[in-house]
């Protein structure tokens, strides 16, 4: 397993390469905005070729250079069925603080849509560049926010968690589309649940594993039910 990871744009969001190994076709985990800038240089300096984009959630910070990257390459994107309407619509998801800098970064809060975009059903598989990618659905941040889990047959399950769950805290509900109700089953029977040996590749700050976080983390609890 070969994994490729920077930060992107003014909310500071990583960015994961996934692929088999160096020289080979890779997809692009949430390509937040600026990724271009430091995509081109990772795909050359690795020499993979991307051939789909898969997204954990709709808010920009994960998304705001997936059309641009898609047309560029002529790749599909991923998205959870339920963000799909923020790859066009951002503010729907953001508290109006944020409409500056959507205008400022884009010239308008109103996007257009990549050319190819795949609904992404829950927990469904999708397989790209010789990985099967399952798409656990955790909602509670977003409406569609989702975990993306892969199996490495050396290192075990990986879970890109998006912003479900971090090192040591878990995703904000305080924005529209948010809903604490929601997140608190997610963590219960989507997160709780994980191996012990999950490798987490959050959508900000440092890797962690679940054996960590059903330690450490003090959002997460054994489930009552």
């Amino acid at each position: 397993m070969f994994i490729v990871s920077f930060i992107t744009g003014p909310f500071r969001a990583n960015c994961y390469l996934l692929a088999r190994e160096t020289g080979a076709e890779c997809v692009v985990i949430d390509p937040g905005m600026g990724a271009e800038e430091f995509l081109g240089d990772a795909l050359k300096t690795h020499h993979l070729t991307p051939v789909a984009i898969g997204l954990t959630h709709g808010h920009i910070d994960h998304v705001g250079s997936a059309r641009h990257v898609a047309d560029e390459y002529g790749i599909p994107v991923l998205c959870p069925h339920d963000d799909r309407h923020l790859l066009t619509d951002p503010m729907a998801a953001l508290a109006d603080f944020a409409r500056p800098l959507i205008e400022q970064w884009y010239g308008s809060t109103t996007l257009r849509e990549p050319e190819e975009v795949l609904d992404v059903e829950p927990f469904s598989h999708h397989e790209y560049a010789g990985l099967d990618l399952e798409f656990l659905h955790a909602p509670g941040h977003t409406p569609g926010s989702s975990m993306i889990r892969m199996i490495d047959p050396e290192h075990g399950p990986i879970v890109m968690s998006g912003d479900v769950v971090f090192a040591g805290s878990i995703g904000r509900t305080d924005m529209p589309g948010g809903d604490p109700a929601q997140m608190s089953r997610s963590l219960s029977d989507v997160v709780w649940p994980l191996d012990d040996s999950t490798h987490l590749l959050p959508g900000h700050g440092e890797p962690t594993a679940m054996a960590q976080e059903r330690i450490s983390n003090p959002f997460l609890n054994r489930p009552t039910g």
